[in-house]
């Protein structure tokens, strides 16, 4: 079935109809054509603007334009769809839907690509115009093609992130929120935009690159920054292949995740070879990009591209990184304890080995095994002089991905619907609170206390730092980590005892 007669996307074309696209358009047009009449106006009198060429009042209009592009089709686009599912799980049609002979996969094609209609036809009126404003600025048209390709795979990326976030709300606009996060993580990664991922999932480096296509190495600062190949291992790569690849990646797991809770909704999002495979791509691809400032001789001085930037705290950052996405990664492959139940149960074993191979424990495990192989690629040239940091990095990583596993599923068995708050609770006690307690009492021993603080202490590469001191705060922490087991071990025991009795 192609996507012209499916039956969903039909009907949010003329859903999406009927709420009246006209207006939307003219909208769009008059932006577009706004920002090509200031071009027109430079052209015929150049003495009223302050640009030098044609060229940059082409690049400064044609930026804004795909600015607004970038508005309407990604975050309008991502809004419109959580919602739209949203909406329909709340009202039952989706749950209709499921009952109709359609595919799962004809479902999520269906709201992908019909759910956001009203903002392509806008993005392809400001497309259109762009293309005008790129020929009347002299500008190459690789650069219009370009940035319509990055524009359009990142809305294909973000719409698939947006059908996740609306069979997993519970509310329309708790959706918006996944996506004012990943925002809100994207902002501190334009100080050094070659580094981090964040810059390539949403493409802003490589379309800034495309705008710098005739860039002299020797110009300012802020242009350095955002112009030149990023590096994976040392290895040049163009930015516009680098974020494809990654959001063609990452895209094809949130592909799975949609069709798995379509097919089932009692799913986890992701089964445990997705979830060790997307936790490895994204952290190798992350370590690749800044092993080039160490080249495996973590922590010799980082090599000084430029004398703007101190690199010290780089690889803290990524630590930072590494555990929050081992965080959302472990949330959404966690199965739910009824489900770890039921399949204990019908297979008569009652062990708390079976249900540990069921838990996301296990894979927190694995998840700890992954990144200190990645981090080892920072540090490989000179383990014999960073090997204590190296493990003080591991066992911080090791110690938090259990005690996070273990907190949800204690949470799920103790606590039920309440679990997700005393989560909230627990995590702020050990990772935040001690920074709060640190800044009243005036004492920042206090805050390396936190779960969060042995690794990125370590890994800032500080000279006077005791590291012998953070080795036992790390041990410490893997004492919590056993005392979660044990209460982890004892609600296990209780749960499938009381399943006994009653199946007795």
């Amino acid at each position: 079935m192609n996507i012209a007669e499916n039956p969903i996307f039909l009907t949010q074309k003329r859903l999406t109809h009927r709420a009246g696209v006209l207006a939307a358009i003219l909208i769009a047009a008059l932006i577009g054509l706004s920002l090509l009449s200031g071009l027109i106006a430079y052209l015929a009198d150049p003495r009223d603007f302050g640009f030098s060429s044609p060229q940059d009042a082409g690049k400064m209009f044609y930026g804004w334009t795909i600015g607004v592009e970038i508005l309407v089709l990604v975050i309008g686009g991502f809004s419109r769809i959580s919602n739209v599912l949203a909406n329909e799980r709340k009202a039952g049609l989706w749950d209709s839907n499921r009952l109709t002979p359609l595919q799962p996969s004809q479902l999520v094609v269906g709201y992908w690509f019909g759910a956001p209609l009203r903002e392509f036809y806008m993005s392809a009126i400001l497309a259109a115009i762009g293309l005008v404003i790129v020929v009347l600025g002299r500008l190459p048209l690789m650069l219009w093609l370009g940035t319509q390709i990055l524009i359009f795979s990142t809305a294909l990326f973000f719409g698939l992130l947006a059908v996740l976030a609306g069979l997993v709300a519970q509310r329309p606009q708790s959706a918006f929120v996944f996506l004012i996060l990943f925002f809100f993580l994207q902002f501190p990664s334009f100080t050094m935009p070659k580094f981090f991922l964040t810059n390539f999932l949403l493409p802003i480096y490589g379309i800034v690159s495309l705008f710098n296509y005739n860039h002299d190495s020797g110009a300012d600062f802020a242009n350095y920054e955002w112009s030149g190949l990023p590096q994976l291992f040392g290895l040049p790569i163009y930015p516009i292949l680098l974020s494809l690849a990654l959001q063609f990646l990452v895209g094809f797991f949130f592909w799975r995740a949609a069709v798995r809770k379509t097919t089932n909704p009692f799913q986890p999002l992701m089964l445990r070879w997705e979830a060790v495979a997307i936790f490895s791509i994204l952290l190798a691809a992350q370590h690749g990009l800044i092993w080039g400032q160490w080249n495996g001789q973590f922590p010799e001085p980082a090599k000084a591209i430029n004398r703007y930037n101190d690199r010290d705290s780089l690889l803290s950052i990524v630590h930072c990184g590494t555990i929050l996405l081992a965080v959302i990664i472990l949330a959404a492959a966690s199965p739910q304890p009824e489900s770890v139940r039921m399949k204990v149960m019908r297979l008569g074993v009652k062990n708390l080995a079976a249900i540990f191979s069921g838990s996301a424990v296990s894979l927190a495990v694995a998840l700890a095994v992954l990144a200190a192989v990645v981090l080892l690629s920072q540090c490989v040239f000179s383990f014999a002089n960073s090997w204590e940091i190296y493990f003080i990095a591991v066992g911080n990583l090791l110690t938090f991905f259990l005690v996070f596993s273990l907190l949800v599923e204690f949470c799920r068995l103790r606590f039920r619907r309440r679990a997700l708050g005393f989560v909230a609770l627990w995590l702020f006690v050990l990772c935040v609170l001690p920074f709060i307690l640190a800044g009243v009492f005036s004492n920042a021993a206090i805050g390396k206390l936190s779960l969060l603080s042995p690794g990125i202490v370590a890994l800032a590469n500080s000279n006077d730092e005791n590291l012998n001191y953070l080795l036992g705060i790390v041990a410490g922490h893997f004492g919590i980590a056993v005392l979660l087991f044990l209460g982890w071990q004892r609600q296990w025991k209780q749960l499938l005892a009381r399943a006994s009795a009653i199946q007795n």
